[in-house]
């Protein structure tokens, strides 16, 4: 995350006594066309995430806007299908081991629970940023053989052009500003400097969809670990033989670890 512009999806109300932050979230499709999407899609599991952790940190001054940070790992449990989006919750802190995590708990408008998430992530305080990342892009190079993407149908993709993993090899995908970025992919936002997490967890549930075999179905929970920065416009392999265990490597270094739950 970096300098956000006008638009927030989360509002966060206070600080509470107990150093939680309550939180709204908008309802507005047009300004959040991924709204269409369900509730418990990767894609608004995902960018809800975002927010809300955003605008909890934000709240406690737990980093300054502008500041880039960068999410570590992330698990969610999703409440009972039929559900409606999030519209309120609470978003709290908790030490596990020296490490300090967020936890966000979101309900629908009826009070019904959408998710349990819970996180860590890293600060850039000091370092340049743009410099170092600079440097790492030049290093991964750019796509520059044809890249063939799978039928939209094959994985599933929610919006035409959405499909992420390779027609000939299903275990290579590819998101570039063009299927990863608005207007091309109007359900998808991020920072356009690396592949983002909304993105890594769309691609998981493609390969789940189209590889293991889960069809539409969408995971009712999971668990993923970032170790690496995944850039924009060089192919990266995803491979796994059951959600359980999914790794995501791009120039031949582990940079993700992903198990999604289908109930």
């Amino acid at each position: 995350m970096a300098q956000l512009g006008e638009s927030r999806f989360c509002t966060a109300h206070e600080v509470l006594g107990d150093g939680s932050v309550a939180l709204t979230c908008s309802d507005d499709r047009r300004a959040w066309p991924w709204l269409a999407l369900d509730p418990h899609h990767p894609i608004v599991v995902q960018t809800v995430n975002f927010w809300a952790s955003v605008e909890a940190g934000l709240a406690k001054h737990s980093w300054d806007d502008g500041q880039w940070t960068a999410l570590t790992e992330m698990e969610w449990q999703c409440g009972a299908p039929g559900c409606g989006h999030a519209h309120h919750g609470l978003a709290d802190y908790y030490d596990d081991d020296g490490k300090q995590r967020f936890r966000i708990t979101m309900f629908d408008a009826a009070g019904r629970l959408v998710y349990r998430m819970s996180g860590a992530g890293v600060v850039f305080r000091t370092r340049n940023f743009e410099g170092w990342r600079a440097e790492a892009k030049a290093a991964a190079g750019s796509e520059r053989a044809p890249f063939v993407f799978a039928a939209d149908e094959a994985v599933h993709a929610p919006v035409a052009g959405g499909s992420f993993l390779g027609a000939d090899d299903a275990g290579l995908a590819l998101v570039t500003p063009g299927n990863g970025l608005p207007p091309g992919h109007p359900y998808m936002s991020g920072s356009g400097d690396h592949v983002n997490a909304t993105h890594l967890a769309e691609a998981v549930r493609q390969y789940a969809a189209l590889v293991l075999g889960k069809g539409a179905a969408l995971p009712s929970g999971g668990e993923m670990h970032f170790r690496r920065y995944v850039e924009l416009g060089v192919p990266f392999s995803i491979a796994g033989d059951d959600t359980a265990s999914v790794t995501i490597h791009q120039a031949g270094r582990p940079c993700c670890e992903a198990r999604f739950d289908y109930a």
